[in-house]
């Protein structure tokens, strides 16, 4: 049977999983048809309830009836035309996988960072296509050609997988590394900063922090961090695992040399894909981590010479682009108010229902975003965490390295109602 219509495949699909197709929701022909951007609204252009937009958002994701997530520092599933040009250049890639055909990516790879650039307050040229922020980092962390002599300033709070690979390359190239620790309840931006500071020398090359912490919530300052570096001379590199997707982020004017970021996660993009920024006066500074063919020698090196991997899964750049997309047709400013409306309403009412909770993400509101961090005594969070999904299908995380909690995390596709149920469990779970 040979199926040419990419409906009737699914549909095929669909009867082939049987007793699971009803946990499956799978888009029809014509309106609802969730792959088609001239028919989804514009945030700016709708006239009907606010609540009603962000339902009609909701309804993009394939999220099983009666999950809530509440991961977006973790993961992310995708809306719909994400997952559908996913798939549609799977086929375009199996039905044709001549090397004429696929010259069509070469177009396609440019569109990508092109609405990356824009996205971020970049140049094209300063944007590179990469797997995931971890691997965004390890190019600048292995790139920079770094002396015994010198010293990179590192903050405890970071992905401990940012902070090992740091630790690695020191032990390697014999460089000091310093690791900064904050207050674990600042008062005010300059309790974020001084401790920065206070280790910064002639020797420092660089500094490394998280934009948001995964593990505490907290929002650092960075662009006065950034400042501070730049006047000093001192290289600045931002993880922006918990930025990239869910803050409107200008790059130029947040004035770091290096950001990296992750579609998985806030962006609710395709899995195995990253973003690098370099800017354009570091690039000759960065050594890739892969040679290829296509490598270029010049005075002005170009950032493509650090993702010449070889072979790529064009259709997973494809639908970065759309990830892209479809954020910008709701608006940057728009997603990140709603997340941060949605994080501080679940704050206020885990606070007004559970008085003994305690909150690991600093409570003041220029500290904090989007991740929420606490413990309720009595109750161990990794228990808590697996009863939430077991019991109650939230599913949340553990936060571990020393500031251990229950992590909750919201995003787009989240409704105010289910913050009630997340509260309303979270209260059964005290009792």
């Amino acid at each position: 049977m040979i199926m040419t219509d990419k409906y009737e495949r699914r549909s095929f699909i669909k009867k082939l999983l049987g007793g699971s197709a009803a946990a499956i929701t799978l888009p029809s022909i014509g309106w609802t048809n969730r792959n088609r951007f001239d028919q989804f609204p514009k945030f700016k252009e709708w006239t009907q309830p606010e609540e009603d937009y962000w339902a009609l958002v909701k309804n993009q994701y394939q999220i099983k009836p009666g999950l809530i997530m509440m991961n977006a520092a973790n993961f992310c599933p995708s809306p719909y035309p994400v997952s559908h040009a996913m798939a549609d250049h799977l086929d375009s890639l199996n039905s044709n996988a001549s090397s004429q055909d696929r010259k069509k990516y070469h177009a396609i790879y440019d569109e990508t960072v092109n609405l990356l650039a824009d996205y971020l307050g970049a140049q094209p040229e300063e944007i590179a296509i990469t797997r995931n922020t971890s691997e965004s980092n390890n190019m600048i962390n292995n790139g920079l050609d770094l002396k015994p002599a010198d010293e990179v300033i590192y903050w405890e709070q970071n992905h401990q997988t940012l902070n090992i690979a740091w630790e690695v390359r020191a032990k390697r190239a014999g460089f000091k590394i310093i690791k900064v620790s904050t207050p674990r309840s600042p008062e005010n931006e300059e309790d974020l900063i001084r401790p920065f500071t206070d280790v910064m020398t002639k020797k420092t090359r660089l500094i490394c922090f998280s934009h948001i912490s995964n593990i505490s919530g907290t929002l650092l300052p960075v662009q006065r961090l950034c400042a501070i570096a730049r006047d000093k001379g001192i290289l600045s590199l931002v993880d922006g695992a918990q930025t990239f997707g869910f803050m409107n982020v200008d790059l130029e004017e947040l004035g770091c040399d290096f950001y990296t970021g992750s579609a998985h996660k806030w962006l609710t993009g395709p899995k195995e894909s990253g973003v690098l920024y370099v800017k354009k006066n570091q690039l000759n500074k960065v050594w890739p981590l892969v040679i290829s063919k296509d490598w270029t020698w010049g005075n002005e090196w170009k950032i493509e010479n650090l993702v010449r991997y070889g072979q790529r899964n064009d259709a997973t750049i494809a639908a970065f682009g759309k990830a892209v997309e479809f954020h910008n047709m709701i608006g940057k400013d728009k997603v990140e108010a709603r997340v941060r409306e949605l994080a501080t309403s679940l704050k206020d009412k885990l606070s007004m229902t559970l008085r003994e909770i305690e909150f690991v993400t600093p409570e003041n509101a220029k500290m904090n975003a989007c991740i929420l961090v606490f413990n309720l005594p009595g109750i161990d969070s990794d228990t808590a965490v697996a009863r939430l999904y077991s019991d109650y299908k939230i599913a949340a995380a553990g936060t571990h390295d020393g500031f251990n909690g229950i992590r909750l995390s919201p995003n787009i596709y989240n409704t105010k109602e289910e913050l009630d149920q997340v509260v309303k469990a979270l209260r059964e779970l005290k009792i």
